[in-house]
């Protein structure tokens, strides 16, 4: 009795800790039901064991927001490009979905919140209702949505903290997904986060002023807000996952205001997705060399590069990075994305196990 007990330990355990084999698939690839009923035949058929469907583009919804439960505000908008406004692609892909070893996993891009082109936006879309909480630069110059990927709402401003949380939760409560996995959950830049809303808020926190207090309390702003999410997600359902796609390097990362190392370590994120996009297999290898010190593996998944300029970038460069990442031990491999993957005509020669 003792030895079966132990053995089913193992299995557990085994089972907790498996490869994670991701895909990240974007918000308009599962515009109709014939878009998501191919994205769910192509991850089967390729042994895909995690879906991360983007669900949120820019402060909208594939999703139906207030689904059943209202307790979380959220007067969100459908995302343009769906046309049947009856058309619930979550939920389609959660009823889809019989394969008991696939995951559904929500993709939630967090702060950002416009694309470049704001002919996209519906009427009421945050940006336009609350254009005070658009992050500033150091000149108090309203955030450009042409630049970088568009324009963020700064996270520094406790509305917009509350705002955003209200979404995140309202899906949670709605919908019986297996995690949840942000996605820009920083600052766009060090030298953006001074509206008036986040300077104020600044000035009450912090007594002692300088411009090392400035960019702890921007992490401080993050890593806070991260925490509050962690706990209120498992607070609904201790069995969602809280995951987030992160810059892999972490000098970079602390430009951003993005302290992953510490979420991971404080136990407030379940696992953290590295952004690791290089076509060069030697400096992905180096660089995973280096986080290895931090003895994190278990709680990192590598998200790696699937797509090609021009077709230089062969799939066999890819399977030799997937091949690298579960020699060295981490938790599994993202690819970005199923639209390269597609457009590249990858999947024929990856080799996904």
């Amino acid at each position: 009795m003792k030895k079966i007990l132990v053995i089913l330990i193992i299995l557990i355990c085994i089972s907790l800790n498996a490869e994670i084999r991701a895909m990240w698939v974007p918000i308009w690839e599962i515009t109709t039901p014939e878009k998501a009923d191919c994205v769910l035949d192509d991850l089967n058929k390729n042994n895909v064991n995690q879906l991360l469907v983007q669900i949120r583009y820019r402060g909208d919804a594939a999703y139906t927001p207030n689904k059943v439960s209202n307790f979380y505000a959220n007067h969100e908008k459908q995302y343009y490009a769906i046309k049947d406004s009856l058309f619930d692609p979550l939920e389609y892909i959660l009823e889809r979905n019989t394969n008991k070893d696939l995951e559904i996993h929500v993709w939630f891009p967090t702060f950002i919140i416009t694309g470049h082109n704001l002919d996209n936006l519906p009427i009421g879309h945050i940006y336009f209702a609350h254009p005070e909480w658009v992050t500033c630069d150091f000149s108090h110059e309203k955030m450009n949505p042409e630049s970088y990927m568009g324009a963020y709402l700064d996270p520094g401003i406790p509305q917009v903290q509350k705002y955003t949380k209200n979404v995140i939760l309202d899906i949670i409560s709605n919908y019986n997904v297996d995690g949840i996995h942000f996605d820009y959950i920083r600052y766009p830049d060090s030298h953006y986060g001074f509206p008036e809303l986040a300077l104020e808020a600044y000035k009450r926190d912090v007594k002692f002023q300088d411009a090392d207090a400035w960019m702890q309390w921007k992490e401080d702003q993050i890593t806070n807000f991260m925490k509050d999410i962690y706990l209120n997600v498992k607070r609904i359902s201790p069995k969602i996952q809280v995951t987030a796609a992160v810059i892999s390097n972490l000098d970079e990362a602390e430009r951003y205001s993005q302290n992953w190392i510490k979420w991971l370590q404080e136990g407030y994120l379940d696992k953290a997705y590295l952004m690791e996009y290089s076509t060069s297999t030697s400096t992905i290898e180096k660089h995973l060399n280096f986080l290895s010190n931090y003895d994190l593996n278990e709680k990192i998944v590598v998200g790696l590069r699937c797509w090609s300029t021009a077709y230089k970038y062969p799939a066999n460069k890819i399977n030799e990075k997937m091949k690298l990442v579960k020699k060295m031990r981490f938790n599994g491999f993202a690819l970005f994305s199923y639209t390269g993957i597609r457009e590249s005509e990858y999947f024929k020669n990856l080799k996904i196990k």
